[in-house]
Protein backbone atom coordinates (compact mmCIF):
# COMPACT_ATOMS: atom_id res chain seq x y z
CA UNK A 1 0.00 0.00 0.00
CA UNK A 2 1.35 3.19 -1.21
CA UNK A 3 2.40 6.18 1.80
CA UNK A 4 1.78 6.07 5.62
CA UNK A 5 -1.12 7.03 7.19
CA UNK A 6 -1.35 10.89 8.15
CA UNK A 7 -1.48 12.17 11.63
CA UNK A 8 -3.90 14.94 13.21
CA UNK A 9 -2.51 16.56 16.39
CA UNK A 10 -5.24 16.17 18.94
CA UNK A 11 -7.21 19.48 19.93
CA UNK A 12 -5.38 20.95 22.56
CA UNK A 13 -8.80 21.19 24.06
CA UNK A 14 -8.39 24.71 25.59
CA UNK A 15 -11.95 26.34 26.52
CA UNK A 16 -13.51 29.28 24.43
CA UNK A 17 -13.92 32.85 25.90
CA UNK A 18 -16.91 31.39 27.33
CA UNK A 19 -15.62 28.44 29.23
CA UNK A 20 -16.70 26.02 26.41
CA UNK A 21 -15.79 23.14 24.86
CA UNK A 22 -13.49 24.13 21.38
CA UNK A 23 -16.22 24.01 18.55
CA UNK A 24 -15.58 20.57 16.82
CA UNK A 25 -13.98 21.40 12.89
CA UNK A 26 -11.50 20.99 9.99
CA UNK A 27 -8.27 19.65 11.83
CA UNK A 28 -6.30 22.32 12.38
CA UNK A 29 -3.12 20.42 11.38
CA UNK A 30 -2.28 17.30 9.29
CA UNK A 31 0.90 15.54 8.18
CA UNK A 32 2.19 12.67 5.86
CA UNK A 33 5.01 10.76 4.64
CA UNK A 34 5.16 9.50 1.54
CA UNK A 35 8.10 7.13 0.11
CA UNK A 36 9.73 9.46 -2.82
CA UNK A 37 8.23 7.95 -5.67
CA UNK A 38 6.03 8.96 -9.27
CA UNK A 39 2.79 6.99 -7.58
CA UNK A 40 2.94 8.47 -4.43
CA UNK A 41 2.27 12.40 -5.89
CA UNK A 42 -1.39 11.39 -6.62
CA UNK A 43 -1.96 10.23 -3.03
CA UNK A 44 -0.53 13.38 -1.63
CA UNK A 45 -2.99 15.21 -4.00
CA UNK A 46 -5.58 13.39 -2.36
CA UNK A 47 -4.46 13.80 1.16
CA UNK A 48 -4.37 17.88 0.80
CA UNK A 49 -7.87 17.49 -1.02
CA UNK A 50 -9.16 15.67 1.61
CA UNK A 51 -7.59 17.85 4.57
CA UNK A 52 -8.93 20.79 3.17
CA UNK A 53 -11.73 19.92 1.27
CA UNK A 54 -13.95 22.86 2.27
CA UNK A 55 -11.55 25.50 2.41
CA UNK A 56 -11.89 27.93 -0.75
CA UNK A 57 -7.80 27.15 -1.58
CA UNK A 58 -8.25 23.32 -2.07
CA UNK A 59 -7.40 23.51 -5.31
CA UNK A 60 -4.35 25.93 -5.25
CA UNK A 61 -3.09 24.47 -2.28
CA UNK A 62 -3.47 21.04 -4.41
CA UNK A 63 -2.09 21.96 -7.30
CA UNK A 64 1.00 23.53 -6.35
CA UNK A 65 1.31 20.84 -3.20
CA UNK A 66 1.50 18.45 -6.56
CA UNK A 67 4.30 19.86 -8.05
CA UNK A 68 6.14 20.58 -5.42
CA UNK A 69 6.10 16.68 -4.58
CA UNK A 70 6.82 16.17 -8.06
CA UNK A 71 9.73 18.23 -7.53
CA UNK A 72 10.99 15.95 -4.64
CA UNK A 73 10.56 12.72 -6.11
CA UNK A 74 11.91 13.77 -9.71
CA UNK A 75 14.85 16.33 -8.35
CA UNK A 76 15.84 15.17 -4.48
CA UNK A 77 17.90 12.00 -5.78
CA UNK A 78 19.32 10.73 -2.65
CA UNK A 79 16.00 11.03 -0.33
CA UNK A 80 13.67 8.43 1.15
CA UNK A 81 10.86 9.86 1.69
CA UNK A 82 8.98 13.11 1.19
CA UNK A 83 6.80 14.71 3.57
CA UNK A 84 3.65 17.07 3.27
CA UNK A 85 2.42 19.07 5.94
CA UNK A 86 -0.55 21.22 6.20
CA UNK A 87 -1.43 24.18 8.94
CA UNK A 88 -4.96 25.80 8.47
CA UNK A 89 -5.10 29.38 10.40
CA UNK A 90 -8.23 30.87 9.46
CA UNK A 91 -8.55 31.45 5.75
CA UNK A 92 -4.85 30.88 5.42
CA UNK A 93 -3.45 27.49 4.55
CA UNK A 94 0.03 26.77 4.52
CA UNK A 95 1.64 23.39 3.18
CA UNK A 96 5.24 22.55 3.53
CA UNK A 97 6.94 19.94 1.32
CA UNK A 98 9.98 18.55 2.94
CA UNK A 99 12.45 15.51 1.64
CA UNK A 100 15.17 14.15 3.85
CA UNK A 101 17.79 14.49 0.59
CA UNK A 102 21.09 16.02 1.30
CA UNK A 103 22.60 16.97 -2.33
CA UNK A 104 21.27 19.64 -3.99
CA UNK A 105 18.89 22.76 -3.64
CA UNK A 106 15.67 24.14 -5.13
CA UNK A 107 16.01 26.51 -8.44
CA UNK A 108 13.95 28.94 -10.43
CA UNK A 109 14.30 27.58 -14.44
CA UNK A 110 13.08 29.07 -17.31
CA UNK A 111 11.12 26.70 -19.46
CA UNK A 112 10.68 26.96 -23.32
CA UNK A 113 8.08 26.07 -25.37
CA UNK A 114 8.33 22.77 -26.07
CA UNK A 115 9.96 22.05 -22.27
CA UNK A 116 8.10 19.43 -20.58
CA UNK A 117 9.10 20.78 -16.69
CA UNK A 118 10.39 23.63 -15.29
CA UNK A 119 6.84 25.69 -14.21
CA UNK A 120 6.65 24.17 -11.14
CA UNK A 121 7.75 27.44 -9.52
CA UNK A 122 6.85 30.08 -11.84
CA UNK A 123 3.39 28.49 -10.68
CA UNK A 124 3.84 28.67 -6.84
CA UNK A 125 5.11 32.55 -7.21
CA UNK A 126 2.28 32.92 -8.95
CA UNK A 127 -0.77 31.13 -7.15
CA UNK A 128 0.61 31.41 -3.54
CA UNK A 129 0.51 34.43 -1.32
CA UNK A 130 4.05 33.78 0.03
CA UNK A 131 6.56 31.01 -0.65
CA UNK A 132 10.20 29.80 0.15
CA UNK A 133 12.68 27.02 1.17
CA UNK A 134 14.42 26.23 4.08
CA UNK A 135 18.12 23.68 3.87
CA UNK A 136 18.60 22.09 6.81
CA UNK A 137 21.19 19.41 7.94
CA UNK A 138 18.04 16.86 7.58
CA UNK A 139 17.00 17.62 4.35
CA UNK A 140 15.25 20.60 2.22
CA UNK A 141 11.73 21.92 3.20
CA UNK A 142 9.98 23.89 0.46
CA UNK A 143 6.42 25.97 1.70
CA UNK A 144 4.16 28.10 0.38
CA UNK A 145 1.11 29.92 1.91
CA UNK A 146 -2.56 30.54 0.36
CA UNK A 147 -5.07 33.16 1.62
CA UNK A 148 -8.84 33.08 1.05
Amino acid sequence: MPGASFTVPAPRGLPNAAGLPPVAGPPPAATRRFARRAEEVPVARRFIRDILADHPGCADAELLACELMTNAVQHADDAAGVTVAVLRCGTTVQVDVFDDGHGGLPHWREAGGQDEGGRGFHLVNEIAERWGFVREPAGTCVWFEISC
